[in-house]
């Protein structure tokens, strides 16, 4: 009977006809219907609104009109977790008084609440995304407005958790000294390129990871391996260049890999292992989400697994199997400060 109640509640008016009880129940009959209104009514939830009438079956008779009164909440349990919750979530009191709110994204302030009681201080402010991941798990919890909306009532902004919006630029790259030879960084997302274009202008940093690069590439996404973008883009460069690729560690970011080197038969481009080594280090103590990719696994990886140091391999190849994201977000700007120079 409970699941009633609760479709009864996710339905929130006051008033209900028979013929949406008859959708939300999900019943076909007068018979069925009769018997869920009934015990709904001896627990006083549904009372017949007499006005409407009736369907006229007198074994199964049922009004065309009744009056939702369900009971109240009284969010006992939840009061209780709202108090021992970290200070700055009880500052302003809000969530004391909207106790139906914190029930709604319980599973995300809690979260929230282990991350402020164990991080000191953010020194460093990181990107939306990679604060998102540090924190929930899932690099786009804060790109929910609704959530957020609740964090800025609550006082959590952005400053508090230390982040800020990746900015969008008009150009996709980041080359400081054009040079005839160069080594070039494609980034698949925005973050990881804007943070390592954020390194190589304000501390002039040219090594990632123990490698030289020259500048770095903004992929966006697949539009990297659209049929001989990258060619053309490198005759337009005018140098010989050599490219190092960096994505999420997912089919969909290993497949744009693939594709990117096979639309460009003539250009140099190499996974860029080391930074996946780091990814798949990290993730060894996160919690790993789902990809939202529901494509088969329809290419072989056998040789990008080869590529990885023995000991992350069975990860590697467990994470893409299960159809796993390890999102570069992983690698916060804190992180890569500390590993490029």
């Amino acid at each position: 009977m409970m699941k009633y109640i609760e479709k009864l509640k996710k339905y929130g008016k006051k008033t209900i006809s028979k013929t949406d009880l008859e959708t939300l129940f999900v019943v076909s009959s007068d018979e069925e219907l009769f018997g869920i209104i009934s015990v709904l009514s001896e627990k006083q939830i549904l009372s017949p609104i007499k006005s409407s009438k009736t369907n006229g079956n007198r074994l199964y008779p049922v009004y065309l009109k009744y009056k939702v009164s369900l009971p109240q909440d009284t969010y006992e349990a939840e009061v209780k977790e709202i108090n021992s919750l970290h200070p700055l979530l009880q500052n302003n009191g809000y969530l004391q008084t909207k106790p139906e709110e914190y029930k709604k994204y319980r599973f995300l302030l809690q979260k929230l609440d282990r991350y402020l009681f164990s991080c000191i201080r953010n020194e460093i402010s990181i990107s939306r995304k990679e604060r998102s991941f540090e924190i929930f798990d899932e690099e786009k919890a804060l790109d929910d407005k609704t959530f957020c909306a609740l964090l800025e009532r609550i006082g959590i902004t952005p400053n508090v958790l230390a982040f800020y919006d990746t900015p969008e630029y008009c150009f996709n790259d980041y080359i400081p000294d054009r040079k005839a030879q160069m080594t070039l960084l494609i980034c698949e997302n925005k973050d990881i390129w804007f943070n390592i274009r954020r390194m190589m202008f304000e501390n002039n940093a040219t090594n990632i990871f123990d490698n030289h690069i020259d500048g770095v590439v903004f992929g966006c996404g697949n539009k990297v391996s659209g049929m001989g973008a990258l060619t053309t883009y490198t005759e337009f460069i005018g140098s010989e260049v050599k490219y190092l690729y960096w994505g999420d560690i997912d089919r969909a970011g290993l497949n744009i890999y693939l594709s990117t080197v096979r639309a460009n038969p003539n250009i140099d481009i190499k996974l860029f292992v080391p930074a996946y080594e780091e990814m798949l280090r990290l993730a060894q103590t996160k919690n790993i989400p789902d990809s939202d990719d529901e494509r088969n696994h329809s290419e072989d990886y056998s040789q990008i697994f080869d590529l990885v140091d023995q000991n992350l391999r069975t990860l590697f190849e467990r994470s893409i199997q299960n159809n796993k994201r390890i999102p570069q977000e992983i690698i916060t700007y804190a992180f890569l400060k500390e590993n490029m120079r």
